[in-house]
């Protein structure tokens, strides 16, 4: 016999307190006693009360024992004692089941993931009744389904809505949680199943350090398998063009050949036919001009249905179709649109039109539009009697109505310094250039000094709805004409300005799991955002590019869009590939495999504490019919009396209440 909830000693101690109150309760009891007299004619009234004396021995015996043996088998039942099963070898067993991106690979009339669910069933089935077991879902992160459960239904629910994720499988972490959950919550430990193909890094293959009591149940299927392995986009010089890079792996260990196809908006943008060795890939580049957003859509399909122009006919070739197609969305890229009115407007077109960011036209200042459609107005030597509602940009303005007063005008000024310290000064180094003339303003607080003489500012930029740069002297004079700074200043104030038309664009189509990005020295650290699905921030780390290149690293376990922002450039990850790993994990010899005998289960076990519950409850009803206040079947004293054979005179009752 087996108790399920208390240990024998628990039982025994447990019984010992109860017994000892009950007993004490009858002894200690001090109730009034009760004295049946013939007659009150001799008995005086007085208000004596009736003496209470500790009763010195057990008045009802029957009654303590139907209430002990009651109360006994209460406990009995409470301790849950079972007759048969091997309920003292009951262990806790972890089955991990591995939801890799790879358990969507196509088996027989199903996929590798349906074969391991039902290894995982067949095997919790092979275990004694009492045995729990505790499901973890293993791909790049271990995380536990069930804790350590004896039902056997709730167990092949959550093994039933097990799907494969979209990441690789990191097995070594998952056998240590299995381990450190048996450690922590479990004192009779079973065994760590492990259910699934086993696809994991190169870094994993020749993972051996398992545990004794490590168990595989292995799902095998054929490895052979092309896919798409990165996608990479950025714009060109020319701001219109886009280069793409592709990268298209041959996982299994024959050769393949595939072709290789991108559309832009249903469009073919291109197309290639690449042979793979085994285990190798290969990265293809193209160039499409487009300034619009769109979707480009890249494809993988066997050469030997690529004549038939059936792309699903490809996909049934390929046992994992997940990794045979990825679509990107490519942003549009607007040019900045300025307008220019100069006297002069030949000598500002190489420094402003050069740019091809952007779109300009030029107008001598009478032609001034203040409805102009433009983005930034460029206003060279007059103030207009309406000021721009957009971003603007004053050269020379005349004093009395420059937007930031003036202070003075000088000839043969010396610009001293640069604001090197803001983005409107950045990569400006330029001294000791003397200007046949300028004008030095009066900043106001908060404004921004970008060039500085010994008077004053020399160029100040003010925030505001419409921002606005006011340059005390002409770029295109002698003195500045030749300087590397002039042009610089220029494109630091357009970019300022509008730094969403001069960001660097890279998008990229990748899986999930850890990325790194590679980092430039020139990239501020401090301005770095890392901003996931919802414009949520994600967690990443950084290391800083001293010697070599610098790298930000981050994490996603689910397919979705992840944007890097910098001060100058912006990338997008969209990861929406399955990460497929390149190696299959060598299972040591020393591990046991497959579905184990179901010799335990053949013992059934008996429960008893039905039984013994409803006998304490009978016990206790009938110590309360018999004994109890109600009297339900007590006997009256009268009816006790018995007639003696020698007369009515001789009438004797021999029957005396007991309490």
């Amino acid at each position: 016999m087996n108790f399920l909830n208390l240990s024998l000693g628990e039982l025994v101690g447990l019984s010992s307190v109860i017994v000892t109150g009950v007993v004490a309760l009858y002894l200690l009891d001090r109730s009034k006693r009760r004295q049946m007299v013939a007659t009150l004619r001799f008995w005086a009234a007085a208000d004596v009360r009736t003496d209470l004396k500790h009763r010195r021995r057990i008045q009802q015996p029957l009654s303590l024992f139907l209430q002990l043996l009651s109360i006994l088998l209460l406990l009995l039942a409470l301790a849950g004692p079972r007759l048969g099963g091997l309920t003292n070898a009951a262990r806790d067993h972890v089955v991990i089941l591995d939801t890799s991106a790879w358990m969507g690979m196509r088996a027989g009339q199903g996929t590798l993931m349906d074969q391991a669910r039902a290894s995982a069933r067949s095997y919790i089935a092979s275990l004694p009744n009492r045995d729990r077991v505790m499901l973890v879902r293993a791909d790049a992160l271990a995380t536990p389904a069930t804790p350590f459960e004896e039902k056997r239904q709730v167990l092949n629910d959550a093994i039933r809505q097990s799907r494969p994720g979209a990441s690789v499988l990191n097995l070594q972490q998952a056998i240590e949680f299995a381990e450190r959950s048996q450690k922590l919550q479990s004192s009779r430990p079973g065994e760590i199943v492990f259910a699934g193909a086993g696809r994991v890094s190169e870094d994993e293959a020749a993972f051996n350090t398992v545990p004794a009591n490590l168990r595989v149940l292995p799902v095998a299927a054929t490895q052979e398998n092309v896919g798409l392995r990165k996608i990479g986009l950025r714009r060109a010089a020319t701001p219109d063009v886009w280069e793409i890079f592709v990268v298209v792996r041959n996982y299994g260990q024959r050769p393949h050949d595939v072709n290789l196809a991108l559309q832009f908006g249903g469009a073919p943008v291109g197309a290639r036919r690449i042979s793979l060795k085994p285990g190798t890939e290969e990265q293809e580049s193209f160039t499409y001009r487009t300034r619009v957003a769109g979707l480009l859509e890249t494809r993988v399909v066997a050469q030997g249905n690529a004549a038939q122009g059936n792309a699903a006919q490809g996909d049934a070739r390929d046992g994992f179709p997940q990794d045979d197609r990825a679509v990107i969305e490519l942003p549009s890229q607007k040019a900045l649109r300025v307008a220019v009115y100069s006297p002069q407007p030949q000598l500002l077109r190489a420094l402003i039109a050069s740019n091809p960011q952007v779109d300009a036209t030029f107008d001598l200042p009478a032609k001034y539009d203040p409805q102009t459609k433009a983005d930034v107005v460029v206003l060279d030597r007059f103030a207009p009697d309406v000021k721009p509602k957009v971003d603007s940009i004053w050269i020379e303005p005349p004093s009395s109505r420059s937007p930031i007063p003036v202070k003075a005008t000088r000839s043969s000024v010396k610009l001293e310094s640069w604001g090197s310290d803001t983005t409107l000064g950045a990569g400006l180094r330029t001294k000791d250039v003397r200007l046949e003339s300028a004008e030095i303003f009066a900043a106001s607080p908060g404004d921004i000094s970008v060039a500085e003489s010994q008077e004053g500012p020399l160029v100040v930029a003010r925030q505001g709805t419409a921002k606005t740069v006011v340059i005390g002297f002409s770029p295109t004079r002698p003195s500045m004409r030749y300087e590397l700074a002039t042009p610089l200043l220029v494109a630091n104030v357009l970019r300022w300005m509008a730094p969403e038309t001069f960001l660097r664009w890279e998008v990229q189509a990748g899986t999930v799991g850890t990325v790194n990005v590679p980092l430039e020295k020139t990239d501020d650290l401090s301005s770095i955002r890392v901003l996931g699905e919802n414009q949520r921030p994600l967690p990443f780390t950084t290391e800083a590019a001293t010697t070599g290149p610098g790298v930000l690293r981050f994490f996603s376990g689910a397919p979705g869009t992840v944007r890097v922002l910098m001060k100058d450039r912006e990338m997008v990850y969209s990861l929406t590939l399955p990460d497929v790993a390149e190696a299959v994990w060598r299972v040591p010899a020393s591990v046991r495999r497959g579905i184990p005998r179901m010799s335990a289960q053949s013992v059934a076990a008996t429960e008893l504490w039905p039984w013994l519950a409803v006998l304490g409850g009978l016990g206790l009803l009938l110590d309360w019919l018999l004994f109890g206040r109600s009297r339900a079947f007590r006997l009256r004293p009268g009816s006790m009396v018995t007639r003696m054979p020698w007369g009515k005179s001789g009438n004797i009752n021999p029957w005396r209440k007991a309490s």
